[in-house]
């Protein structure tokens, strides 16, 4: 094709691939459940295809480029959701058989991803939420991933970006620091009742996902330690 001067037909030809396997896939709502791993392997492949069949031609870089951020934005902020959907599914504990390496190499593919979306705003909103219910419940699968992804999200998009995301990790960890204290407290020690075992978060207002307030009664025994917490 270069010798004929036609590598321009080559890369609409491309375009036009790219665009089309996965138009049919995005677009249906049914095979939503399977949309990210779809992505992570079609990427994949066109990756093979540039360096094998193309040499790494930048000309042909760009075209797989621009053709992939039209089809992951086809529905506009619903790629985000469902990234950072997937994102939660793989940091969650219960992902037996998965090394920390393998996971580390899953974050770094969903983040070439995240790159392409435009919706960036949305995927924090989702993201947010559900690392809040990692934190709060220990659910997290490895601590040191969770942070390994911040650092990618702070890199990618800068400190504004991830500010309250590690904002709620500091609040999680001065929140263990007080709950220690106020178990070595004579007040914990000589007068909580034998049986009693009490937990408490502390978090930061506009650092964390908006929950709806709520009327908690706590029963007496713990009641009469409000000053100490």
């Amino acid at each position: 094709f270069q010798r004929v001067d036609a590598i321009e037909m080559l890369k609409q030809a491309l375009s036009l691939y790219i665009r089309g396997t996965g138009q049919g896939i995005i677009m249906d709502e049914e095979k939503d459940k399977d949309l990210v791993s779809f992505l992570l392997e079609f990427k994949a492949s066109l990756d093979k295809i540039l360096e094998e069949s193309f040499a790494k031609n930048e000309a042909f870089s760009n075209t797989i480029k621009e053709s992939f951020e039209h089809l992951i934005n086809l529905r506009q902020n619903r790629p985000a959701e469902l990234i950072a959907k997937f994102l939660d599914e793989k940091l969650r504990a219960g992902n037996k058989g998965t090394s920390e390496e393998e996971l580390e190499g899953i974050l770094d593919k969903v983040l070439v991803l995240f790159r392409f979306i435009q919706g960036k705003d949305v995927f924090e909103a989702f993201y947010k939420k559900d690392l809040a219910k990692r934190l709060l419940l220990g659910k997290s699968a490895s601590i040191d991933a969770e942070k390994s992804m911040i650092t990618k999200l702070k890199t990618e998009c800068g400190s504004q970006f991830t500010n309250k995301l590690e904002g709620m990790f500091k609040d999680i960890e001065l929140s263990k620091e007080i709950n220690d204290s106020f178990k070595q407290s004579s007040q914990a020690r000589t007068k909580l009742p034998t049986g009693i075992e009490m937990s408490v978060h502390v978090l930061t207002t506009g650092y964390w996902p908006t929950y709806p307030p709520m009327d908690v009664k706590l029963p007496h025994e713990l009641n009469v330690y409000q000053g100490y917490i």
